[in-house]
Parts: structure tokens; C-alpha cells; sequence
């Protein structure tokens, strides 16, 4: 081999080992899993929002108008019996003392009718407490007693002052609990039977409802008469529209 033909081997040896060399690097930064990442913010979960707190001027400008009740309906004179000892309503017109020292607004209506059969009756009690707190623990007082109140039983006659006296009757109950607009509600659903001697119209439907948002509660009962074999669906949707109502306006 002459020493031309050498150097040009060592040339092309040279060559060969930094194409090798190259080859191996791009192959080992190809072969990295180390790959640019973006970094992640930490995730929160949002904090649940505080109840609301109903001021005195809020609830008195949102209270439904007897328009807004019914047909023909109009303020009336508060003469059921839990409003006259400052209570709330429940099973057989019995009477719950709400607990703490809440404002309290009693309102009655009534409608215009000559016949039994159509007689319309809602009473609303709205109390606002000065903390959702209070609000919250007279739910549950409501609640408990609702859920206490026997399936059945008769009630016997009642005086309530001269020359009034309430019929004796039989009763049913029933509750069912769910949310509606927002605010946790319970409802207790009561037949009355009133011995059919004493009123033709002698079945009324009752709807006992408590809603409870923030600061405020609201207690009401609705109940319309119907014949014996009336049903009390009827009277069980117009309690909701109207309580539907007057859960809106407040928000």
C-alpha cells in the first residue's frame, strides 16, 4: 500500500467515526422521554356559597298580592287558629312554637263565594330569623313534629270561642320532602272527614308547606273543601303554584 492510499484510508475512518458519533446522539436525544411540560395550575374546588339574608324591606316588598293568590281572592282578617297564638300550622291545626325570637308576618285570604264547594282558604306565616342558623333550626322543629304526626286519627269537636265551635273529624297525614326553587321544602298533605250530617261539602284538603332559605322560613296551609269523593290533586297543585310564587319573588 502506498502512503497515499493510507492517509486516504484514515481519511475515510475519520469520516465514519463522526458520523457514527452523530448518528448516536440523535438517536439518544430522540429517545428521551424527557419531553417539555407545561406546568399545571393546582385546582381548587369552588367554596360553596353563603346563604342569603333576607332584610325586612326585602321580604315586605316581595310578598304576594291577593292577585297573585287566586281569582277573586282578597285579604282577610287573620283568624286561623296557630296565627292567633303566634304559631306555626301543622297536623290537625296544631300549633308549633317556632324557637329564637324571629320577626314574624301573618297573612290570611280567602275568596268570594256563596257555595262550600268553592270556598278557597290560604294562610302564610313568614319569620325571619337573624341568622340562617335560626332559620334552619326551626325547619327541623317544623320537620320533626310533621314526621310525629300519626297517620290517622280523630280529632274530636273544639271550641275555639262563643258561639264557634269546630266539627269533630277524621284525619289522614301524610309528608314528602324535596327542594323547590332553591330552598329545602317539606310538605304535609291532610284529609279531613267531617261526618256528613253536619256539611255536604264535609271533605277538606289540606296542604301544610315549609320552606326554609338562608335567614327566613315561611309556614303555610291551603285548603279547599270538596265532596266526599273529591280528590285532593287539584288542591295539592294550586298550594304549590302559589307557594312556587312567593318563593320566586323572594329569590
Amino acid at each position: 500500500m502506498t502512503r497515499d492510499s493510507t492517509r486516504a484510508t484514515n481519511r475515510r475512518g475519520r469520516l465514519i467515526a463522526v458520523t457514527l458519533a452523530a448518528i448516536a446522539g440523535i438517536t439518544s436525544c430522540s429517545g428521551s422521554d424527557e419531553r417539555p411540560r407545561t406546568r399545571q395550575a393546582p385546582t381548587t374546588s369552588p367554596s360553596p356559597s353563603a346563604p342569603p339574608r333576607y332584610t325586612a324591606e326585602h321580604v315586605r316588598a316581595r310578598l304576594l298580592t291577593p292577585e297573585e293568590v287566586g281569582k277573586e281572592i282578597f285579604s282577610a282578617p287573620v283568624e286561623f287558629l296557630p296565627f292567633k297564638s303566634k304559631k306555626a300550622p301543622s297536623c290537625s291545626l296544631s300549633e308549633v312554637k317556632l324557637p329564637g325570637d324571629p320577626e314574624l308576618i301573618f297573612r290570611q285570604f280567602a275568596n268570594r263565594t256563596r257555595r262550600a264547594a268553592d270556598e278557597v282558604r290560604y294562610a302564610q306565616l313568614i319569620a325571619r330569623f337573624p341568622s340562617p342558623a335560626g332559620a334552619a333550626e326551626a325547619y327541623t322543629t317544623l320537620r320533626q313534629k310533621a314526621r310525629s304526626c300519626p297517620a290517622k286519627q280523630h280529632v274530636p269537636p273544639r271550641r275555639v270561642r262563643k258561639n264557634f265551635t269546630l266539627f269533630p273529624h277524621d284525619d289522614t297525614w301524610r309528608v314528602n320532602e324535596d327542594s323547590l326553587m332553591g330552598w329545602q321544602h317539606l310538605r304535609g298533605l291532610e284529609r279531613q272527614v267531617i261526618p256528613r250530617n253536619y256539611t255536604k261539602y264535609n271533605v277538606l284538603h289540606y296542604m301544610y308547606d315549609y320552606a326554609v332559605r338562608g335567614n327566613l322560613l315561611i309556614a303555610t296551609a291551603y285548603w279547599e273543601r270538596t265532596e266526599p269523593d273529591g280528590s285532593g290533586e287539584p288542591t295539592a297543585g294550586r298550594a304549590t303554584e302559589i307557594l312556587t310564587k312567593q318563593l320566586r319573588k323572594l329569590g
